[in-house]
């Protein structure tokens, strides 16, 4: 971005027709929002501020001065029309880092309200796409208590989903206001974002990093030495602990309806387990000890040596630092798509690969831990599915071999493959582990993807391998300095490379120069 922007100012100069190149940066959390804009202070990024009580006012008069903007997924989400007409003109370039919250259930609006508003001519279902839209002409001039929802229509975020739920979602014309999206993420096909532009008729070409250059993720998605190296590093326990995770019948234990139905003596019993194992085999003080669960069930878990509120990082956890000290975790979680989000995708054609969904949830939370470093960790995972989900992924040579492996098994669970063992490097039990086999990328979807530059479409760049290997897009967009193993075309898979440091500045401008 820096380089581009250098030189965008200086065709300026030659070409007064020319507008220099403005960006958009969206970020997880605001603490990123400031390392970004330290990062590159030559593109002068703003962080809308509240004024007159709302950040959104800021970010539009941010948007009608041009400025470099970058802020939180949260606000992204707040865009409306005014915002959409103003970025539309400005011709930004949007960069997410991490997938958005494209689609979630909308808890906002009671069934009484949402019956009142219906009984009384205030909106109407828009016919073929279920949206919820304002009935301007009758209550053009309304101001009231549902202001908000008048707003979400007149966007329309608002979803009726089989007369029943109301979802959320990210109207898809926001996007197309931008002459280019990159979503900078790892194992972007898990990932409700995915589902959400197929379901949309959104194409996007998939890239990752190798010696700092932007290329073709489809050939060169091997992740063969990270997962050695990260095999070496980190330990899964395996011991009787596990047998709480073992599935019984249909149940799925450790999953969000499993607690909702669980009495008071199981919760009871997977609490002395996590308390044995962080004694007992874990050994670490409580201060390096991590773990998570279902925030409903999170007060009937906590335990002696992961009770501080340190201890605690919430299971959908992504981009924080603030924890990348912690060498034990207990993951006590069994993620599965929401039932209603998973049906509405499949009612428009669109199937989710829920394996992928839970494994990446998982893996972003593992990675707040000191593993980013390349420092071992152990790990407490009970649940047999989740479990075997991230052996299967160590032990895979790329995300794609996993994408081929789920499509031809039909997505059934990791741990109905056959078993094996393999060394443990860091002193306790290691789990056994799902065979892998050697296979190619064949789905027609990724090998053909290409950008769409027409105005119906916005151009989509999904860097997966901005994670590069498994690492964290934090890892590589560092403020100084990242340690990212990185392997040369024509060396084999077993070539054993030194790690190379790329800077912040340097990956961001290895981007710009693919894209020029």
């Amino acid at each position: 971005m820096n380089q581009r922007h250098a030189e965008s100012l200086g065709q300026s100069f030659t070409d007064p027709s020319h507008e220099p190149s403005r960006f958009l940066y969206v970020a997880p959390l605001l603490s990123e929002v400031d390392r970004i804009t330290k990062a590159c202070p030559d593109l002068n990024f703003r962080n809308p501020q509240p004024v007159e009580g709302r950040k959104l006012h800021h970010l539009s008069t941010l948007l009608d001065e041009g400025a470099n903007i970058c802020t939180t997924h949260a606000l992204f989400s707040l865009l409306n029309r005014e915002i959409y007409e103003k970025l539309r003109r400005q011709k930004y370039a949007l960069i997410i880092d991490e997938v958005l919250d494209c689609v979630s259930m909308f808890d906002g609006l009671s069934n009484c309200d949402r019956e009142l508003l219906f009984n009384e001519r205030l909106v109407y279902l828009e016919p073929g796409t279920n949206r919820l839209r304002w009935n301007h002409r009758e209550h053009g001039v309304y101001k009231g208590e549902f202001d908000n929802i008048r707003d979400l229509c007149d966007n329309g975020n608002l979803v009726l989903y089989r007369g029943k739920a109301l979802i959320w979602e990210f109207p898809i014309e926001f996007l197309k206001c931008f002459d280019q999206v990159y979503v900078l993420t790892y194992m972007f096909h898990g990932s409700p974002m995915s589902a959400y532009l197929r379901a949309e008729s959104v194409d996007f070409d998939m890239k990752t990093l190798v010696d700092g250059k932007l290329v073709s993720w489809a050939e060169n998605s091997d992740e063969t030495e990270t997962k050695q190296k990260l095999k070496e590093l980190i330990t899964v326990y395996n011991g009787s602990a596990n047998q709480l995770g073992q599935p019984k019948g249909r149940e799925n234990p450790l999953s969000s309806s499993w607690f909702d139905k669980r009495k008071s003596e199981d919760l009871a019993k997977l609490k002395a387990a996590t308390e044995n194992w962080f004694k007992k085999h874990a050994r670490t003080p409580a201060n390096d000890n991590a773990w998570t669960t279902f925030k409903k069930a999170g007060k009937a878990l906590k335990g002696t040596r992961y009770s501080k509120k340190e201890c605690w990082i919430p299971n959908n956890a992504k981009a924080t630092n603030d924890f990348r000290h912690k060498k034990s975790l207990a993951y006590l979680c069994n993620v599965f798509y929401h039932p209603m989000i998973k049906g509405y995708f499949e009612d428009r054609g669109i199937t989710v690969n829920e394996e992928l969904y839970a494994l990446s949830e998982m893996i972003q939370w593992i990675w707040r831990s000191q593993i980013r470093d390349w420092k071992p960790i152990t790990v407490f995972i009970p649940s047999a599915r989740m479990r075997g989900l991230f052996l299967e992924w160590l032990d895979s040579s790329s995300v794609a071999e996993m994408i081929e492996r789920k499509a031809e098994h039909g997505y059934a669970r990791a741990m109905s493959a056959p078993l094996k063992s393999w060394p443990n490097k860091g002193g306790f039990s290691s789990e056994r582990h799902p065979e892998t086999e050697s296979q190619s990328l064949t789905q027609a979807s990724q090998e053909d993807s290409q950008e769409v530059q027409s105005a119906s479409q916005p151009s989509v760049l999904t860097v997966p391998g901005a994670k590069i290997r498994g690492l964290s897009l934090r890892d590589v967009f560092s403020s100084g300095e990242a340690t990212l193993p990185m392997r040369p075309q024509g060396l084999s898979p077993a070539t054993t490379l030194p790690p190379k440091r790329v800077s912040f500045v340097e990956a961001i401008k290895q981007l710009e120069r693919q894209e020029a």
